[in-house]
């Protein structure tokens, strides 16, 4: 007779609830596990014989502590990479001699990648407690864990240490030799960071020189005569103070009344004939000028100078499009499903869409001044911005703002109000690509997602933890037919996405959960499900990135400039300061703003001058 063949997995979604359901009913703690969480499941033939789960590592163990010998700092920034296997149970049908070790020997053979793939980090420690008054940890031991010592009976309840008495044996066991060496050293070892594929500028070929010179073709509103600063010394000065944290007129005045002559040199500001001293434009020369400025103009110029960072800056034309539904569906020679064709190289570039509107800026009728802007995925740099005139709406801004772009091979990412045939036509005829939310707006697509997409399996999953709640993502695809696509008549689709996300607390507890829809002309064979999901996802760079910061660090919805170009030239200041602190690196901006803040010479190299 044959010995049973013993596999250990990651349990599937759909098995959530019997995986936690057997817990509650075989283990004296429960199906409580916290923190970054991987749920393993082994199976004999086949038949579930032991659940196994991890979970983020105890805050403080003594033991540990004296073990490591590492900082608070350290503790806290290295802690991610040890995981506390939370829960082991052997069904009790299932119980046999060596099972436990053997389980544990498979799980832990695979437990690091599986984090990494999960939660984008490697573990190289594992721990476990065990209660001494019931179990004494022999497959602990035969697994090669080593007990290091007992706990002092404190737990962590509500963010308070409580004595309960109950002490606690602490086993550990290291899944790299080089484990202690990595979790103490001063700085992260490449081991323990971020190794996913992503799309980053390489800082040492930017050139962010340029900008005063760019500025100069900024139209100047005035007339000659009498015309003392010019146009791009106003708008440098303003530049500058906005990247020094300036969020209003007054404090852009402020900030460059007091600017010493060495920075008025270098930004080649006027001299004054009586005094023979470089002297600033004053705050009301500042206020006018903006106000006056054409600031459409501003935003293309500065948009250009952005797009020639990222995206090289190459512009391209803007051109109609005149769509025919009869040829609407390319490459009549793809097969009806090509799910198992993979896609070649890396993710491509990716740009998302969408509008902001400044709430304190109310124009004579009472309407707000609404801006629609082009944010790239990686970088989130702003590298297009339009004003939506208050006689259309942002559908209209689409074709001009995306014409000026060069957007070969480019995925444009939008939400469901630019779901039109229209967009679609003209993005794949400017070679972009495009993946579109699907929602109420576009019923007979939706309708056809929704049954296309039914019953699919899981294509693609990741998770994060973060900002108090952990976030699953389940990515499920379908390919669009041929017959499909002429009947939908939607230029290009090929494929159908659906993303179902659960919002839960640090226990893993669900709060919230949704499904949404999206349609895309990539097929199987140029995007595999973890691009298409990552462009999904990162689509809300546009909102957290870079419309978030605007509110948050440059109080932007407060606002109350309201008077002619100024309170889209000022939020166009703002996305070149944002863009600027990302491309050298800043990840947060307040931070960045600060850093510019403490002394004008950081400024002016930032800006080249």
């Amino acid at each position: 007779m044959s010995s049973p063949t013993l596999s250990v997995r990651p349990i599937r979604p759909e098995e959530r609830a019997r995986f936690d359901e057997t817990l509650v009913h075989q283990h004296w703690l429960g199906a409580g596990l916290v923190g970054e969480v991987m749920r393993y499941v082994a199976e004999e033939d086949g038949e579930w014989c032991a659940l196994v789960g991890f979970g983020s590592a105890a805050l403080c163990v003594k033991s540990r502590e004296e073990l490591v010998s590492w900082s608070d700092a350290q503790r806290y920034l290295r802690l991610r990479y040890i995981a506390n296997n939370q829960r082991f149970c052997i069904l009790d049908e299932h119980r046999r001699k060596n099972l436990a070790s053997e389980v544990l020997a498979l799980t832990l053979r695979r437990l690091s990648s599986d984090f990494e793939a999960r939660w984008r980090h490697p573990v190289v420690m594992v721990e476990t407690f065990t209660d001494p008054a019931r179990h004494a940890g022999t497959c602990y031991k035969a697994s090669n864990f080593t007990m290091l010592g007992t706990t002092s009976g404190f737990g962590r309840r509500s963010g308070r240490f409580v004595h309960h008495g109950e002490k606690k044996a602490y086993w550990f066991r290291l899944l790299r030799r080089d484990a202690l060496d990595l979790l103490r050293a001063p700085f992260d070892h490449p081991v323990l960071t971020d190794r996913r594929h992503v799309h980053a500028p390489d800082l040492n070929r930017l050139d962010l020189s340029g900008l005063l010179v760019a500025l100069g073709d900024v139209p100047d509103p005035r007339k000659r005569r009498g015309i003392r600063h010019d146009l791009p010394q106003i708008l440098a000065v303003a530049t500058l103070a906005t990247l020094r944290g300036a969020t209003s007129l007054f404090a852009i005045g402020e900030l460059a009344a007091e600017l010493p002559q060495e920075a008025l040199c270098r930004l080649d500001a006027r001299i004054s004939p009586r005094t023979g001293r470089r002297v600033a434009p004053e705050e009301s020369t500042i206020r006018r000028m903006l106000k006056a400025i054409d600031a459409d103009a501003l935003d293309r110029v500065v948009n250009a100078w952005i797009a020639t960072q990222v995206l090289c800056g190459r512009l391209g034309q803007d051109e109609a499009v005149e769509i025919d539904f009869n040829t609407m569906v390319e490459d009549d020679e793809r097969e009806e499903d090509d799910d198992d064709v993979d896609a070649d190289g890396g993710f491509r570039q990716a740009v998302a869409l969408d509008a902001k509107t400044l709430r304190g800026a109310r124009l004579e009728d009472g309407r707000k001044v609404h801006l629609v802007s082009v944010v790239t995925h990686e970088e989130a740099t702003t590298i297009a911005q339009a004003n939506v005139d208050v006689k259309t709406n942002e559908i209209t801004v689409f074709r001009p703002l995306l014409g000026s772009l060069d957007l070969a091979d480019l995925v444009v990412t939008a939400d469901a109000l630019h779901t039109q045939r229209e967009h679609a036509a003209f993005l794949r005829s400017q070679g972009a690509h495009y993946v579109l939310g699907v929602k109420e707006n576009r019923p007979t697509l939706l309708a056809q997602a929704k049954r296309s997409l039914a019953g699919r399996p899981v294509a693609y999953e990741s998770h994060d933890r973060g900002h108090g709640r952990i976030e699953h993502r389940y990515v499920s695809v379908a390919t669009i037919s041929i017959k499909m696509a002429k009947k939908l008549r939607f230029p290009s689709a090929r494929q159908f996405v659906a993303v179902y996300r659960e919002r839960c607390d640090l226990a893993d507890r669900v709060e919230s959960a949704e499904t949404s829809y999206y349609v895309t002309d990539l097929s199987r064979s140029e995007a595999l499900p973890e691009e298409l999901g990552t462009h999904v996802r990162r689509h809300w760079t546009i909102e957290n990135r870079s419309h978030y910061v605007r509110d948050r660090t440059f109080d932007e919805d407060r606002s109350q400039v309201r008077v002619g170009g100024a309170p889209q030239a000022l939020a166009t200041l703002r996305n070149l300061a944002i863009s600027i602190l990302r491309l050298v690196g800043f990840e947060n901006i307040a931070s960045g703003l600060r850093w510019m803040a403490f002394d004008h010479r950081r400024t002016l190299d930032l800006l080249g001058l």
